[in-house]
């Protein structure tokens, strides 16, 4: 397990973990979801290596690797335009893959990861040679840009770098109340009770995001299901679709195949869902993840 970094030439940074195989046939370019980091992804990184996979998992600013240590591993923090500016390094990071390695790359990413991958295919169509959104959900204009308009009225640079609590418990609060008979605040995650112990011991997962991730992160969702955005999508793209049926981001499974719905009707011409039973929102964290890996895996290696 390494680490690497990008610069954007514009005072921005960014790392990530990566995961090399041995001889390797294919590169994955992963995106991390909230409140997490790429550590976690070692499991799935040894699984997809043994089959010839390198897996590059790039964590979110303020998260993981990218934390500012002054900020004692505090709020997650973002700046302006941190959204899209992820999305360009996951970019720049592919590119850089097509032209060491020449193989084929693709990009996947779970729940936050998973809507900045939706962005990248607008942002840099064609570009990749398959793509895997886990642990999402469909358009939801509306709701994205009144919660985005919300916030702008809310945040200001008073109070930017302030831990949130409103905006949070709107959004990741829902989740947690969407879990009947929950044992704990973070049952929403997985059914694995082991997955959200080691989720509620780990001091990098699960801090608080300040006021000002909250603005950038819906700017960065308000942009996803706009007719102009849509139709940059190249129509050529092979999208995997994996969810799990108790997901509540994902609505229960509805918003994944509401996605799937949408892909279709821009005519994209392979498109793949698969909707898992007895599964919640970490499906990579399940105990019966064997399939999702697979899954993973089958979808990298059939662009070969």
């Amino acid at each position: 397990m390494d680490i690497y970094f990008l610069d954007n030439g514009r005072g921005k940074t960014i790392k990530g973990r990566a995961f090399v195989a041995q001889e390797p046939k294919v590169n994955i370019v992963f995106l991390t979801g909230m409140c997490e980091h790429a550590t976690r992804y070692g499991q799935l990184g040894k699984f997809l290596n043994e089959k010839g996979i390198s897996l590059y998992v790039q964590d979110a600013p303020g998260q993981g690797l990218n934390i500012d240590k002054t900020n004692d591993k505090g709020p997650q923090e973002w700046e302006l335009n941190d959204f899209d500016d992820t999305v360009d390094f996951a970019f720049q990071k592919i590119e850089e893959l097509k032209k060491d390695t020449s193989l084929p790359t693709g990009i996947m990413g779970h729940s936050m990861g998973s809507f900045m991958v939706q962005r990248y295919l607008e942002r840099h169509p064609g570009t990749v040679s398959f793509v895997g959104l886990i642990g999402s959900n469909g358009p939801c204009l509306a709701k994205m840009k009144i919660s985005f308009a919300l916030a702008s009225f809310i945040v200001n640079k008073r109070n930017w770098d302030r831990p949130s609590h409103f905006i949070q418990s709107m959004g990741l609060g829902a989740y947690s109340r969407a879990i009947k008979g929950a044992k704990t605040p973070l049952d929403w995650l997985s059914y694995n009770e082991d997955n959200v112990k080691a989720y509620a011991d780990d001091p990098l997962c699960g801090v608080r995001n300040t006021n000002g991730f909250w603005k950038e992160f819906l700017r960065g969702m308000s942009h996803l299901y706009e007719k102009k955005e849509l139709r940059k999508i190249s129509r050529d793209e092979k999208i995997l679709l994996l969810a799990g049926e108790g997901d509540p981001v994902g609505e229960f499974g509805k918003g994944i195949r509401r996605l799937y719905d949408m892909y279709k009707k821009i005519k994209v011409k392979d498109v793949k869902c698969i909707v898992y039973p007895n599964m919640r929102h970490e499906i990579i964290n399940e105990r019966e993840n064997k399939q999702v890996y697979d899954e993973i895996a089958n979808w990298a290696l059939h662009s070969l």
